[in-house]
């Protein structure tokens, strides 16, 4: 039994372009709601702990707490700040939107503790203006971190909870280039 296999290949080959966000200013981030609220962040924060050095006992009275939360704060904000201006930020791996999520969260419940510390030792003991301020100060800085808050939930969530801040934000920049490679196998039998 003579039987001859006619192998016949085919290949398709499709190339698409595509944004992809290029380390690089992003000017309209600049100018974006987010970079305004990061901003005010930085500055309420530096303010914050202006206002708690000022006291000259300021360590024993739950000041280093504060000092703590408002520079480490004001860090890692500046950091965020500068990741998303420059687009560094989409191309780290790893959850980055859930991970900021969880960080404003955090720093929400950290900025509460020390309006709550600035309070009550403002009342307790005299030349206490310092700590007057910083609690004032820290209110404002609960209300930016909360509107903070809320808009990084409203990404996460618009974005199908997916963890990656690569799929929810399109970044104008260069173009990166796809290739699908579709190959089809046909098989015929001769007799």
């Amino acid at each position: 039994m003579d039987s001859q296999y006619n192998v016949e290949s085919t290949e398709k080959t499709t190339t698409t372009t595509s944004s992809s966000g290029d380390v690089g200013l992003d000017k309209i981030y600049m100018k974006s709601i987010d970079s305004i609220l990061k901003i005010a962040e930085m500055v309420l924060s530096l303010i914050v702990f202006i206002c708690v050095t000022s006291h000259p006992w300021y360590s024993y009275y739950g000041g280093g707490w504060v000092q703590f939360v408002s520079i480490s704060c004001l860090i890692t904000v500046l950091i965020l700040w500068i990741f998303f201006m420059l687009r560094i930020i989409y191309k780290l791996p790893g959850p980055w939107m859930l991970i900021i999520l969880i960080y404003y969260v955090v720093y929400c419940v950290f900025y509460l503790i020390s309006f709550l510390v600035c309070a009550i030792q403002a009342g307790n003991y005299g030349q206490n203006g310092g700590f007057i301020a910083a609690a004032v100060f820290c209110v404002f800085i609960l209300v930016v971190l909360g509107a903070d808050t809320f808009f990084q939930f409203r990404k996460w969530q618009d974005s199908g909870s997916s963890f990656s801040a690569r799929s929810t934000t399109s970044s104008p920049g260069g173009a990166a280039t796809t290739t699908t490679t579709h190959t089809t196998y046909e098989t015929r039998t001769q007799y």
